[in-house]
């Protein structure tokens, strides 16, 4: 520490020029001394005096030079001790001879004795190539300042710290610094502008900074694709004037910017391209300390809401129109009081304008005998946030007369607030219209039944004398010779068709009167299709067809009723015999599931597309008149259609004209106690007259 002082000695000129004044004077004074001996003859005697003067002023000299060394050295111990930065003094290989407390304990050390004999390559220095590097720029410059460079404490910890460095004969002094807080806060720093960078590069909005006189001096890519350049470099090469649509919004906008400081609005900006956009712009107006002015914004593409916003005032004005000119009555209320009338509530409310029913009661305009349910409505459709199913009342227009109308009220928004729109139908005329078909159909069913009942009484009056002609005419069939056997099986034949025609009005008048009611019971379906189709066994045989059945050979259990499936199956047979002169009819029968299938199949002469929609309809025939080549009521499919329904299945028909037809009936193999089971809709794909 002693070297450390010479250096610092001529600090303190003050006392070195008291202590040169002292032996000057005291040199002085010996001469005079000695010369004025001389000059008197005192030669022995001022000699004498004059050593003793000049040995007096160089012993105050030297007591104060050494009064003064003293003070220095203990002013400088005490700097050396308490100096906030690290100090040392080390060899030229590194050695360290000495160093303050505030160093040992930058490095972790209790004691700066304890750092004594440490080398500063192998035990401070973080890498022991630096120190190479500080002997060479020693060697070059004779001092390295401001170094920075990283330190090893005790614990093995690595730090930043600022150094200086400089030779002194043949030692190494220096100070250290700890600038790991500046270094961190430095890193924070290029961290968070580093972050910030980032930012402006990935955010969805364009950021901006111009010029008054338009140049672009920064953006962020954002901005550029927004305002459709291609990069960041092609926009600020721009000029901010040029992509106004209109200048006069510019120069607006930055009056107000150098007014108040910062402004927002909505600006119409031309792309390169020559698209136009709408922006959003929110501004500050900065002022540098050198006088330069800085806009700084950040820009907002609103192009799409701007046209949702045009969209919707467009929107709003043609509903507008739309309501004006609807005939129903249109109001908005906001529970209470009319907001929003058409012309249509007005001259319902008898009044000239719609705006004097604008500030009025909801329920002055809804006049009727039931106040109390129309309220309830209303509130309930309030509370609920919903529209309500529509409400039919009477209302009492201006005028005095009572209109039946259909109201609703549905929630909306008027005018940014909750509100609801009331929609009032004048129904008077659809009641009128619906009350006379109630009484049409009321009339017609009456007539159906009155129908039936004659039908059925009328089949009954004559099927018991018919089957007395008919037992007759088997019995003269017995016993008469020919021609006259011929003339009784005519009369037989004639007689047994005009009963199955009985047979069949009965049953469709039992069906339309609702007597007809199935009875379930447990029976073997294929029994009785073999059953059914051994009476068309002789007409097929007559005509030459061939008979195929495809039955289970073992029993197929149902639980139908038994009457309407051998009702059914006849049906399907005779009306297949009948349209079939050469070729073959099949049968058959299968279960899939929980259906049973029942398949009829011929080779007759098909039907024609044209008769499909009326297949099932009751006196409904392909040919029609005298001159139709087959006889039939037009009844038999149409009942056989009925019975189908009401076990709770359907029928299918696939036919092709000239080629023959096929009958697919799908029935549950279990029917519950006579009710009908939910079926899908009759489909028919290709049909056939009815028998």
């Amino acid at each position: 520490m002693r070297r450390l002082l010479p250096e610092h000695e001529a600090h303190h000129p003050a006392p070195n020029r008291q202590i040169y004044g002292v032996l000057l004077g005291g040199v002085l004074l010996s001469v005079g001394v000695a010369v004025l001996s001389w000059l008197r003859g005192w030669e022995s005697v001022g000699l004498l005096v004059a050593l003793l003067v000049a040995t007096a002023a160089w012993s105050t000299g030297l007591w104060l030079m050494g009064r003064q060394r003293a003070e220095v050295l203990a002013t400088y111990q005490a700097f050396f001790e308490h100096a906030l930065e690290g100090i040392f003094q080390a060899d030229r290989k590194g050695k360290l001879l000495a160093v303050n407390p505030a160093l040992a304990r930058m490095l972790g050390y209790e004691q700066p004795e304890q750092l004594q004999g440490l080398h500063l390559a192998t035990d401070v220095l973080a890498e022991a190539t630096e120190f190479e590097h500080l002997l060479l720029q020693l060697e070059a410059h004779g001092a390295v300042r401001n170094r920075y460079l990283q330190l090893r404490r005790r614990n093995g910890e690595v730090f930043w710290a600022r150094m200086n460095i400089w030779k002194r004969e043949e030692l190494f002094e220096g100070t250290v610094e700890d600038v790991s807080s500046l270094q961190e806060a430095e890193a924070a720093l290029r961290a968070s502008e580093a972050r910030y960078q980032a930012l402006l590069e990935h955010l969805p909005v364009g950021v901006y900074r111009s010029t008054p006189d338009g140049t672009i001096r920064a953006a962020n890519p954002a901005a550029a694709h927004m305002l459709g350049y291609a990069s960041v470099e092609a926009l600020l090469q721009a000029n901010a004037n040029s992509l106004y649509v209109d200048p006069a919004q510019r120069e607006a906008f930055l009056k107000r910017l150098r007014e108040k400081g910062e402004a927002t609005a909505e600006l119409a900006l031309r792309r390169p391209d020559g698209t136009i956009i709408w922006v959003q712009d929110y501004a500050r107006c900065i002022v540098e300390q050198d006088g330069q002015v800085y806009f700084d914004g950040v820009l907002i593409d609103i192009t799409e809401r701007k046209q949702a916003r045009q969209a919707l005032q467009e929107t709003e004005k043609r509903y507008r129109q739309l309501l004006e000119q609807l005939p129903e009555s249109v109001v908005v209320h906001d529970g209470e009081t009319i907001l929003y009338a058409n012309a249509a509530a007005a001259a319902f409310a008898g009044l000239i304008s719609p705006e004097e029913l604008i500030g009025k009661s909801i329920y002055q305009f809804l006049r009727t005998e039931k106040t109390d349910a129309i309220r309830r409505y209303l509130e309930m459709a309030a509370q609920q946030g919903r529209q309500l199913p529509p409400m039919e009342q009477q209302m009492v227009r201006a005028d005095g007369a009572v209109r039946d109308v259909e109201l609703v009220s549905a929630p909306v928004q008027y005018q940014g607030r909750p509100a609801f729109q009331v929609v009032l139908r004048d129904i008077t005329e659809r009641k009128q219209y619906e009350r006379h078909l109630l009484e049409a159909k009321e009339r017609a069913e009456e007539i159906a039944r009155l129908k039936s009942t004659l039908l059925s009484n009328i089949s009954h009056e004559i099927r018991t004398p018919l089957a007395g002609v008919i037992g007759f005419a088997e019995v003269l069939e017995e016993e008469l010779d020919e021609p006259h056997r011929e003339l009784a099986a005519l009369i037989r034949d004639s007689g047994r068709r005009l009963l199955e025609t009985l047979n069949t009005l009965l049953d469709l008048a039992r069906i339309e009167a609702g007597a007809f009611v199935l009875t379930p019971e447990p029976f073997d379906a294929a029994d009785e299709v073999r059953q059914s189709v051994r009476i068309f066994q002789r007409m097929i045989d007559d005509k030459g067809l061939r008979l195929e059945l495809d039955l289970p050979d073992g029993p197929l259990p149902v639980y139908l009723d038994r009457n309407g499936f051998h009702r059914i199956v006849v049906n399907l047979v005779s009306n297949a015999v009948k349209f079939t002169d050469e070729g073959m009819i099949r049968v058959g029968l299968a279960t899939e599931g929980d259906w049973l299938r029942l398949q009829v199949q011929d080779t007759g002469v098909g039907i024609d597309p044209k008769f499909l929609p009326h297949i099932f309809e009751e006196f409904r025939q392909e040919n029609n008149g005298l001159t139709r080549a087959h006889q039939g009521s037009g009844l038999g499919l149409a009942i056989t259609h009925r019975l189908v329904e009401m076990m709770g299945g359907r029928i299918e028909v696939q036919s092709e004209k000239g080629k023959g037809t096929t009958f697919t009936v799908w029935l549950p193999l279990r029917l519950t106690n006579g009710t009908k089971t939910e079926i899908t809709s009759t489909t028919a794909n290709s049909t056939k007259s009815n028998a």
